[in-house]
This record gives structure tokens, C-alpha cells and sequence, in this order.
């Protein structure tokens, strides 16, 4: 059973071998947060599993990716949401309301986006993000057709794409290891909006 000194099902030994790079890593997403977020605990046990999962995220950064880091915590809510995945909705739950001072559309997306005041372009992207999660192989032309109307060029539609499938992913793996939300991301972002964050 997961408990605070390990929030995963796992006994998965630290071999404590971070080189420079990820322990710097590490450093910037402590201070950024003010703690180490439970999936940071999960992943450092090891400089290479680390490192493998933070190249395909930073891709997904990129400045030339055709979405707003906004619009990238949005996908990554409704994934998790779809996906049921508890850890997920609450961590991002929280980044989003720190980005956007939005309490009630994190709720929505955490719940039902179907329900939430989006702008066509938003609605469009979330569409197309569930069905990229429960029937891909039914995407077709309309369905890219109908991201390309709502603003996104084809390399948008390939970065929506890859953050659908990244967090997808992610959400497997912290439900599998059994991985426990930080109690401070349920408070994140209640309050009076602060200057966002990273």
C-alpha cells in the first residue's frame, strides 16, 4: 500500500544516479512547486528512466508546437479524465487552474468538457483528443478536416495528436503503480490567481 515516504505501489529501488542534467531537473520542478510532485519521486529512482520520460515531454514543449501551454494542460486534464486516472486530473487539475485563475474549467474538464464554455477551436481540439484516446482508428480526414476549420495546421494536429498519446500513457502507468496525488495540488489555484507559474 502506497503511503507518504512512498506514494506507489512499487518497491522500486532508488539507485540515486542522477547526473547533473536530470538533478537539475529535479531542482527546477521542486522550486517551481515548492516540493517534489509524487511522479518526480516515481520516475528519478533511476537517471535513464527519468530521462525517458522527460525527452518525449519536452518535445511536446516545443515553441513551434501550435498549441499554448494552456491548451497543452487542457488535453492532458481530458486524457486523464477520460482515462479515469485520479494522480493525473488532480496534478493537472491544478496546473491548469495556476495557469488560467479558471477554477470552474478545470472542474469541467476534470469532469465533462462537453459541458464546460469553450471557443469552437478548444472544442474542436478536445473532440478530437477523446476520440485519439477511444477510437483512433476511426480518425479520418473530417475528423483532421474539422481541427484544420477550428485553426490548427497540420502540425498542430500532430502535437495535439502526441500530447493525447503521452499523457495517455502516463495515465496507465501512474494508475498500474498505484501512484498517490500530492495533497497540495488539491489546493493549488483556489485562491486569488497568482502570478502563473513556469
Amino acid at each position: 500500500m502506497p503511503d507518504e515516504e512512498r506514494p506507489y505501489a512499487l518497491d522500486i529501488k532508488d539507485r540515486d544516479n542522477l547526473d547533473k542534467e536530470m538533478t537539475s531537473f529535479v531542482r527546477g520542478i521542486e522550486r517551481r512547486y515548492g516540493f517534489v510532485p509524487n511522479y518526480l519521486k516515481f520516475f528519478k529512482t533511476d537517471n535513464r528512466r527519468l530521462r525517458a520520460f522527460i525527452a518525449p515531454y519536452m518535445e511536446l514543449l516545443r515553441a513551434d508546437s501550435g498549441i499554448s501551454d494552456v491548451e497543452h494542460e487542457m488535453i492532458a486534464v481530458v486524457c486523464a479524465a477520460t482515462n479515469g486516472c485520479f494522480y493525473c486530473t488532480t496534478h493537472h487539475g491544478a496546473v491548469l487552474r495556476e495557469k488560467t485563475g479558471d477554477v470552474v474549467l478545470a472542474e469541467y474538464l476534470s469532469r465533462n468538457y462537453k459541458l464546460a464554455d469553450l471557443s469552437d477551436r478548444h472544442r474542436a481540439m478536445l473532440d478530437y483528443v477523446v476520440k485519439v484516446l477511444t477510437n483512433a482508428e476511426a480518425i479520418d480526414d473530417d475528423d483532421r478536416e474539422r481541427m484544420r476549420e477550428a485553426g490548427f495546421d497540420d502540425e498542430a494536429i500532430w502535437s495535439v495528436t502526441s500530447t493525447a498519446c503521452f499523457y495517455s500513457s502516463a495515465n496507465r502507468m501512474s494508475q498500474a503503480v498505484g501512484l498517490v496525488p500530492d495533497r497540495p495540488f488539491f489546493d493549488m489555484g483556489r485562491g486569488p490567481k497568482e502570478e502563473a507559474q513556469g
